[in-house]
């Protein structure tokens, strides 16, 4: 049986998704470089957790509003 999930906190997961786009900023260019990974490959994931990074951080933002 699994366990239920902890509550995070928004500004903990906020911090944790802008250290993951820094690590596959630096990670994917040797990646793509060795031929682990095909440069369009890197740039969608990239793309993507940006893409979450900007949606947590304007759920942030609002739940300052409230």
């Amino acid at each position: 049986m699994t366990e239920p999930a902890a509550i995070v906190p928004l500004a903990v997961q906020v911090a944790c998704v802008k250290r993951e786009v820094a690590l596959r900023e630096r990670a994917y260019p040797r990646w793509v470089a060795n031929g682990k990974m095909a440069q369009q490959k890197a740039d969608q994931e990239l793309a993507a957790m940006r893409a979450v990074s900007q949606t947590i951080a304007r759920l942030q933002n609002e739940e300052r509003l409230l």
